[in-house]
């Protein structure tokens, strides 16, 4: 009876033993697989996260710091080619042909507030008045100035009492001894390009010279240059001046310690693959900058579109088309805060692309209803050094869009760090097809001229600084009349932007600008809006 109890039990168990065996291997290499996949891949995870997040944050002041690098190469060489023709144009005793020059001088570089002529250490006249008796220069720092190239001062009071940056070149062997001409600059405008970038960010930049006085300061207030810092000094190729960022450690990795432990969390329950995954995502970047790099695959990016008027009868002609970027966190922002970052990351070019895209795209089936419009893109100092250009303008417009609706803008700052060489094949191959080309923002630069000596272009267009100072006492005001006659000599049209005023209308009409686009007619629209204004317009 016990035998074939026995019996029955080994019959129904006798593969029992083995069964256990292979379970508790299976349990063990499933406990080996949880160990490994919840505690090796957050510890390498936490190792590869920090040197990442390390390595992130020192490139993105590294960013910051060439953006500011640029911008200040700029300013001091438009300094130094103006002051170079002051020396051998004005007259050591000031005349009023000296003052003058001064003043043009001021108004045709926009970086400036005040040019002057010092002789004998003392200020004679400036482009703002002429001193009598002359002022003593009492600051030792202004009485250095080399024959050749130029001396950047410390910021210190002027004589009507705002801080400026002085710019100074002596005479040389031609002037009488002691004699020097000197440039003021609000400190500032060094800072423009980054001052919005960095807006609400822990990072802190300045400029200064080689002997550490500091010429002009950005960013936030609260970071603190200590050993807990992040800094990045980047010294100019062209000058005697560094560029130092300085960061919040704690800010700019903070969102590493958050990562880092709910990886280790998620690492101790979940597979290795979603692990893998985990880290994965977290190999993504936070920045804006990076942010922009998905923006068009998420539908981020809007295009507005700004109508552009004739001057005769103020119907519209044509529209110039604008990127939004309509972040999910932070909001509309404008192309201002995100193209300069676009330009330094290298996704201009992509991002340009798609902005013809979706130009061509919105409206190619309007343009049988409206023969004359057209359409106006800016494009980056990139697009104008890449023989590619013209290839991607066939490619993306094709038979769909005639390349005669088209115009391609460019500012004359942009077009000085292109290939000469390259720009003008580009400029050319473009107007070959049909395409016109418009110099933007003319007359902010100190090229200007050059520019229409060496490129062909077929409309100009009038900066808003040139419209605000009409009907104003600005030595500006009356430029425009002057920019149109000349304009009309050479051949082109003419577009004035940021028109705000009826004043500013009728006189811009009145000196014969062509296009007119601004405020006073049409903020830039979205594509239905745009639509519903071209058909009042039409009506």
């Amino acid at each position: 009876m016990a035998s074939a109890s026995t019996d029955r039990r080994r019959r129904c168990t006798g593969g029992r033993p083995q069964v256990m065996v292979r379970r508790r291997r299976k349990l063990a290499m499933i406990a080996v697989a949880t160990v490994l996949a919840g505690l090796l891949p957050p510890a390498l995870t936490l190792l590869f996260t920090w040197n990442k997040a390390i390595s992130e944050a020192r490139e993105r002041l590294d960013r910051y710091a060439l953006l500011l690098e640029r911008r200040v190469d700029d300013v001091f060489s438009t300094a130094e080619t103006t002051l170079a023709q002051l020396v051998i144009s004005v007259d050591p005793d000031c005349t009023e042909a000296s003052i003058d020059l001064l003043r043009k001088s001021i108004y045709t570089s926009l970086y400036f507030r005040e040019a002057g002529l010092i002789l004998d250490d003392h200020l004679i006249c400036s482009s703002v008045r002429r001193y009598t008796p002359p002022v003593p220069v009492a600051n030792p720092d202004h009485l250095h100035w080399p024959a050749d190239g130029i001396h950047i001062a410390a910021p210190d009071l002027t004589q009507e009492d705002e801080v400026s940056i002085q710019v100074l070149r002596g005479g040389g062997r031609r002037s009488p001894a002691g004699f020097a001409v000197n440039l003021l600059l609000n400190p500032r405008e060094l800072m423009e390009p980054v001052r919005a970038a960095i807006d609400e960010q822990s990072i802190a930049l300045r400029v200064e010279r080689l002997d550490g006085r500091v010429l002009a300061r950005a960013g936030s207030a609260a970071v603190i240059e200590d050993a807990d810092s992040m800094i990045r000094i980047r010294a100019s190729d062209r000058y005697p001046l560094r560029i130092v960022v300085v960061g919040s450690r704690d800010e700019l990795i903070g969102h590493w310690w958050e990562n880092a432990a709910a990886f280790v969390a998620l690492g101790l329950a979940m597979s290795l693959p979603l692990f893998l995954l985990l880290v994965h995502l977290d190999r993504r970047e936070r920045s804006m900058d990076a942010e922009l790099v998905d923006a068009m695959d998420n539908d981020e990016l809007r295009v507005h579109y700004q109508p552009i008027h004739a001057s005769d009868g103020l119907r519209v002609v044509g529209a110039e088309a604008l990127l939004r970027w309509q972040h999910p966190q932070k909001g509309l922002i404008m192309p201002g805060v995100f193209v300069p970052l676009a330009e330094l990351s290298g996704q201009i070019i992509p991002m340009t692309a798609w902005l013809m895209r979706r130009v061509r795209r919105d409206l190619e089936t309007m343009l049988g209803a409206h023969p004359d419009f057209y359409v106006a893109l800016n494009l980056s100092p990139r697009h104008f050094a890449d023989p590619e250009l013209p290839a991607l303008v066939r490619e993306v417009f094709g038979d769909h869009f005639a390349q005669e609706r088209l115009v391609f803008e460019i500012t004359e700052r942009e077009l000085l760090s292109s290939s000469d060489n390259v720009a003008r094949s580009v400029i050319d191959t473009l107007r070959a097809h049909g395409a016109r080309i418009a110099l933007d923002d003319f007359g902010t630069g100190y090229s200007s001229l050059r520019y229409l000596s060496q490129f062909k272009f077929d409309l100009l267009k009038i900066d808003k600084a040139f419209v605000d100072a009409i009907g104003t006492e600005s030595l500006t005001a009356g430029l425009v009349e002057d920019m149109v006659t000349m304009a009309r000599r050479l051949g082109l049209a003419t577009v004035a932007e940021g028109v705000e005023t009826d004043f500013q209308l009728g006189r811009l009409r009145e000196v014969g600008v062509d296009y007119l686009q601004g405020w006073r007619l049409s903020a830039a629209l979205p594509l239905a809006e745009l639509l519903a204004y071209l058909d009042r317009d039409q009506a």
